[in-house]
């Protein structure tokens, strides 16, 4: 059993039980480079003692902003070492959560992988930190410090004082905090998620009882941002297995990279899960005659179909068709994990009736983050899956999930008013999310408190069963439910610019502009029908009355969506009020 406490300590377990010469694997001008794990070790403590050099301190705020790599996990590390706290942000932050980010963890210094990819707001700002330690050696300010020559650093305090690392690996406490997480959240200013090795090794552990690897058979592609917690804890669980971890260059070739490394394990949010059957589905316009006809009822019947027991038309659909689907994501998957937010029901039907052992999981930034999950040997349909080890959850009178153990955050950084609030006198994390539990142990997500809202006649609406529904047509990549103190619900759809050329194309609308193609007859009549279809299934109340095709893409990047591609209600809200306004005037 595996004693470490606090994550240098894993790192030193991996060291001492894994000889692996691709431990961690990167694209570099293209091609794949590898890392063993004695190398990544001696990376570590290179930087370790090259911060150390600088001056970084016990309780330093230290943030990161850069691409998913080997070198992100090294200098997260190699700062939690140093008994820095660790603040991961996305290079789109905007420059007020920036600065009161910035302010608000005490940060003097920062690690970019390439201040040319990073937005104007933040470049300015560069010049107020102690040091900005840049990747790509492409920071030339006085303050800036290539990631070379921090090594370098390292080496000369390694040379006067040989056992320095060694002392410093054993200072770090399990009840230091690790790392300060800005929760993105859906309104106002961010709250910064304190994190202990403690809690971080709680869930590594956990995560080892459920999922089982084998580092002589199994690959790993990991493809989320490593600011988001759930794929920086489950990145440290690989890790912690000893298993080869692939690093994708480009989130948008998540299918060509399936195809060139054949992982067999993957982390995803449901979005790019849609993304990939968007891509698949939009295959089927390709064909002709009977293969077409084939392949848009197989498609249908795995998207409609419970998961159970095939009969033999899915035993066909299967030889002809699901197959090869599988095969197009490399053929090997055999661990797809999905949380960060919830999964459709037509999406978990269609990936799993066309073969893939699919694991749906739950959790928060507060809670290091799993509370429940799927896992191989207990799965149970349109559940979040059972509660992790350790953890305890229970439902309050008004269905709020609360959860307590020991992943639950120290608290807010600097906000004692808002961690009482999220956490009660009993320890009790109020998850804000309304679930159930059945009697076998399953969790099931039933709503989120916040994202219900009454219209004016005082009925309540639940609006993200009804996106979810919406964003079944090709057509449409995001829906944005409206209707808070209004008289009738309301709709903005957004169109999939992504695939919008191929859908044109297919349709025989190639000489048309993107515009005029959303406006033209056809698609009127089909959007209209899908709302029909749509309406058909809720209650008079719940009913869209108006909507409107959006030609503005909403994005990460833009604001409209979390990192996790969730919908920012008031800033699409805001965005788009003089559109939500026309609608009830």
């Amino acid at each position: 059993m595996q004693n470490y406490k606090t994550l240098p300590e894993m790192v030193q377990h991996v060291v001492n039980t894994y000889m692996n010469s691709s431990a961690l694997n990167y694209k570099e001008k293209g091609q794949w480079q590898a890392l063993s794990s004695e190398k990544f070790y001696e990376t570590i403590r290179r930087l370790t003692l090259g911060l150390r050099a600088l001056g970084v301190q016990h309780n330093d705020g230290f943030a990161i902003i850069s691409s998913p790599s080997p070198q992100w996990i090294m200098m997260d590390l190699a700062i939690m070492l140093n008994r820095a706290i660790s603040v991961p942000m996305f290079a789109n932050v905007s420059s007020k959560h920036f600065e009161f980010q910035k302010k608000d963890s005490n940060i003097n210094y920062i690690f970019i992988n390439d201040s040319n990819l990073l937005d104007d707001n933040i470049s300015d700002a560069l010049k107020g930190f102690k040091k900005v330690i840049s990747l790509e050696n492409n920071y030339s300010a006085k303050n800036g410090l290539s990631f070379d020559k921090l090594l370098e650093l390292g080496d000369q305090q390694s040379s006067k004082q040989p056992q320095l690392f060694s002392l410093m690996r054993d200072t770090v406490q399990p009840d230091d905090i690790a790392t300060i997480i800005y929760t993105s959240g859906s309104t106002g200013m961010p709250k910064g998620v304190e994190l202990s090795h403690h809690n971080l090794i709680s869930q590594i552990k956990a995560t080892s009882e459920l999922f089982k690897l084998d580092p002589s058979k199994d690959k790993i592609l990991t493809c989320l941002p490593l600011a988001h917690v759930f794929e920086r804890m489950v990145s440290y669980f690989y890790l912690s297995t000893g298993t080869p971890l692939y690093f994708a260059d480009d989130i948008k070739k998540v299918g060509d990279l399936l195809r060139e490394i054949n992982p067999t394990v993957i982390t995803l949010v449901p979005r790019l899960l849609e993304k990939v059957y968007a891509k698949m589905h939009s295959r089927i316009e390709d064909q002709s005659g009977l293969k077409q006809k084939l392949m848009s009822s197989a498609f249908e019947r795995a998207v409609t179909k419970v998961p159970a027991k095939n009969t033999v038309a899915d035993k066909v659909y299967d030889k002809l068709i699901y197959s090869k689907l599988r095969v197009a994501l490399g053929g090997e998957l055999r661990l797809l994990i999905v949380g960060g937010s919830a999964l459709s029901e037509s999406m978990e039907n269609f990936f799993k009736n066309i073969g893939f052992d699919i694991f749906q999981g739950y959790g928060l930034t507060e809670a290091s983050p799993v509370l429940a999950v799927n896992y191989p040997g207990h799965v149970r349909y349109r559940t979040v899956g059972k509660v992790y080890p350790g953890v305890e959850v229970k439902i309050a009178e008004d269905n709020e999930i609360l959860a307590k153990g020991p992943n639950i955050m120290i608290g807010y950084h600097n906000n004692e008013t808002a961690t009482a609030e999220a956490i009660n006198s009993d320890g009790w994390l109020h998850t804000g999310d309304l679930g159930s539990l059945d009697e076998d142990g399953f969790l099931t997500i039933t709503g989120r408190k916040k994202e219900l809202f009454k219209t004016s006649n005082g009925k309540y609406v639940s609006p993200v069963p009804i996106e979810q529904t919406l964003c079944k047509s090709e057509l449409i990549d995001m829906a944005a439910i409206i209707g808070e103190d209004r008289r009738f619900v309301s709709c903005l759809l957004f169109p999939d610019y992504e695939n919008l050329d191929a859908i044109r194309e297919h349709r025989g609308y190639s000489d048309m502009s993107n515009s005029d193609f959303l406006h033209s007859d056809e698609v009127k009549k089909e959007i209209k029908e899908v709302v029909q279809s749509v309406n058909a299934q809720l209650s008079a109340w719940e009913k869209i009355q108006k909507y409107k095709f959006v030609k503005h893409p909403i994005t990460v990047e833009t604001g409209e969506l979390t990192p996790t591609m969730k919908l920012r209600r008031h800033v699409v809200e805001d965005k788009f009020k003089q559109i939500i306004d026309d609608f009830y005037s």
